[in-house]
């Protein structure tokens, strides 16, 4: 376990590595651009050397360094470890000091903030998205109050106005990076969400599907029945349960071993609910045995379909497991009184179910069948529960 949470853990680490340094690229591209524009700048005249070599040698500072501490680990073990706000009061600092140096062109400068702040939705936390953008927002204030009207766009020749067009055809570029990022990582999302979603309904199937007939476990029919009493109480609708149990199951297990006997399970499932209806829920009750709900149902009229299933299986043709096998069923079925519990409705139709047994199976008893029609000599057999209802 130790072992798998390692892996786990330098799985991950490498996966925030490998995406740290592809954001690393993007950002030392996008301060070369900036760089590339105040040399152009220059070349054009608006500024004296100076001013870009002491921006591209700043920022080349400021990339230098983030990269070193990401290689040598320095920054793995720091409470957010993108270095996120070091680097934009950095970067916001660099802007701000070159539109001051040169506000002839302080344009540039003010519209990368822009630029500085579109990244802002890497922050770790609400704290660092707020220093930053404060830090950009009084620092062009600022600016502009010291500086005034010596501030300025670039467009008074042509090399200006392409250049300043190039200014905001890099800001847009930036902003549509930032748009892209996010479109992708809202697919990710729906592609995580949608196997999240995969995972619970596998895990609920799971946890209510027999794994072996694909019906719903005890636990599940179970549950199904207690939601049908509530909705009996509520409208007054009649509800009848029946007990299902395989005659002699342990003999086929026996005789042609424990597969012959799933083989069988899945079988009489599969069968038996071609039998039912839509409204009828059938599931696995535990071994051999299965609970039947019958919603909106009366007893007498739950016995013409308990006999149907009864019929299909006993007239199945089960040579796909033997040629000599032939299955048959017992069912036992009561039906719903307010006030009753499940357990309690479960009991008369198990108690049915044993009189089923005791007077020679293959057929369907209703829990208000009369001893006296019970094969002679049976009633004797039944225990005094039996008798006693």
């Amino acid at each position: 376990m130790a072992q798998v949470k390692a892996e786990t853990s330098s799985a991950h680490s490498e996966k925030l590595r490998r995406s740290i340094a592809r954001t690393q690229v993007t950002i030392a591209a996008a301060y070369a651009y900036d760089s590339l524009i105040l040399f152009g700048f220059y070349a054009a005249g608006y500024v004296g050397i100076a001013v870009p070599l002491s921006v591209s040698a700043a920022l080349s500072v400021l990339v230098a360094v983030v990269n070193l501490a990401h290689h040598s680990g320095w920054s793995r073990d720091r409470k957010d470890p993108t270095l996120f706000l070091p680097q934009q009061l950095y970067a916001i600092t660099v802007a701000l000091a070159a539109a001051m140096a040169a506000p002839q062109i302080a344009f540039q400068p003010l519209a990368t903030l822009f630029a500085i702040s579109a990244f802002a939705f890497m922050a770790p936390d609400r704290r660092s998205q707020v220093v930053g953008a404060g830090a950009a927002a009084l620092g062009s204030a600022s600016v502009i109050l010291t500086t005034g009207p010596d501030l300025a766009m670039p467009t008074s020749t042509l090399a200006g106005q392409a250049l300043t067009s190039a200014v905001v055809f890099g800001l847009l570029a930036r902003c549509i990076w930032v748009a892209d990022f996010f479109r992708k990582l809202q697919r990710r999302l729906s592609e995580k969400n949608k196997a999240l979603k995969a995972a619970i309904e596998q895990i609920d199937a799971m946890a209510n599907r027999d794994e072996l007939t694909g019906l719903p476990n005890r636990r599940c029919i179970g549950r199904l029945l207690a939601e049908e009493i509530a909705l009996c109480d509520q409208t007054g609708l009649a509800l009848s349960v029946a007990l299902v149990d395989i005659d002699h199951f342990k003999r086929i297990n026996d005789a042609w071993g424990h597969l012959a006997g799933d083989r069988t399970l899945q079988i009489f499932a599969s069968v038996a609910s071609s039998a039912i209806r839509a409204s009828d829920r059938l599931g696995r009750f535990g071994g051999e045995e299965f609970l039947l709900v019958l919603a909106a149902t009366r007893l007498k009229e739950a016995e013409a379909i308990l006999n149907r299933i009864r019929n299909y299986i006993c007239s199945h043709d089960w040579s796909a497991i033997d040629n000599d096998l032939h299955v048959t069923i017992t069912v036992g079925a009561t039906e719903y009184a307010r006030g009753d519990s499940v357990e309690e409705l479960i009991r008369r139709a198990d108690l049915a179910l044993y009189l089923g047994k005791e007077s020679g199976r293959d057929r369907v008893v209703l829990d208000r069948t009369p001893l006296q029609e019970l094969r002679p000599g049976q009633s004797k057999a039944l225990p005094q529960r039996v008798l006693a209802e």
